[in-house]
């Protein structure tokens, strides 16, 4: 649903853009924004409009010719006073570890970065750290977290604050893909109180827009939910694997926490490993070190 302000700035782009032979040619509505396909009878592009109470109206150039593109932001930042955002070329992505471990926490990761970093990140060989072995994906963290051109953000979940949130949105009628919303939006978040103003962002598909878009910082452009998108995005690769080497180190401080050395995954590994710990330390250890609600809990107790 267009708000009145956004249906105001709308309104007000149009009539700048109309006189000059720029017409809309089509529209569709982004989360806080809506884009216009504009086309002047010889080239077209694309551009979106926000409207928010802290910033008030934007324009952000969203592809396609660029003498067109810069004709139409340079008349509507003149005409009508909008901030105009040049497109630094920096993208954000995230993506997750953990969501089908039956141990350890949820992480989410997110990570922006611009096309250079990007291009290196493609060199070192990013990618679906589910591919990748543990010791590549430590690696490759450490390689990625010091670079300079490179800013990330992680939520990590306790098997202890996971459950316990699993709890009270079961009572509100929700579930565990909620509870990853929430935290892409939490990484996001911080990710953006650092400073980070995205051109793009592409988030590793786990559910549904409506699901995600309440958990999401406000953006100044369009979130795209992507199928695997760690092979085609090096955003959504990097937070991958950051995502991953988080879950691994957690992963081995539970270990050391309860004494007994746990692993990924949550087939029949995963079982053998919950009945020798609740063997040493009795079923409560399970709420302590796994996520609870998965059928592994009624297998092992």
């Amino acid at each position: 649903m267009i708000s009145a302000d956004l249906e105001k700035h709308f309104e007000s782009t149009v009539g700048v853009l109309e006189p000059l032979g720029i017409s809309v040619i089509d529209q569709k509505e982004l989360p806080y924004g809506v884009q216009l396909l504009l086309d002047d009878g010889h080239s077209s592009c694309r551009i979106n409009l926000y409207h928010s109470l802290k910033k008030g109206c934007s324009t952000v150039q969203a592809g396609g010719d660029r003498l067109l593109l810069e004709r139409v932001l340079t008349v509507i930042s003149l005409k009508q006073g909008c901030s105009q955002h040049v497109p630094s070329g920096l993208r954000a992505g995230s993506d997750e570890a953990g969501k089908g471990d039956y141990f350890g926490p949820l992480v989410v990761a997110a990570v922006a970065c611009a096309k250079p970093a990007a291009d290196s990140l493609v060199r070192m060989g990013a990618g679906d750290s589910k591919k990748l072995t543990a010791g590549t994906v430590l690696k490759l963290y450490e390689a990625i977290t010091v670079m300079s051109d490179i800013k990330y953000a992680v939520c990590s979940i306790s098997p202890r604050e996971y459950n316990r949130l699993f709890t009270e949105f079961k009572q509100i009628g929700k579930n565990s893909l909620d509870i990853l919303a929430m935290a892409h939006g939490k990484a996001f978040a911080e990710l953006t109180a650092l400073g980070v103003i995205p051109e793009a962002v592409v988030v590793d598909k786990f559910c549904e827009m409506r699901r995600l878009i309440p958990w999401l910082p406000e953006f100044r452009c369009e979130v795209e939910l992507r199928v695997r998108a760690e092979d085609s995005e090096p955003s959504v690769a990097a937070a991958s694997i950051i995502a991953r080497s988080v879950y691994i180190e957690e992963l081995a401080k539970l270990s050391a926490y309860c004494g007994v050395s746990l692993s990924p995954g949550s087939g029949a590994p995963a079982d053998a490993i919950g009945k020798k710990l609740v063997g040493l330390r009795g079923d409560a250890v399970l709420y302590e070190t796994a996520k609870v609600h998965f059928a592994n809990t009624g297998r092992i107790t």
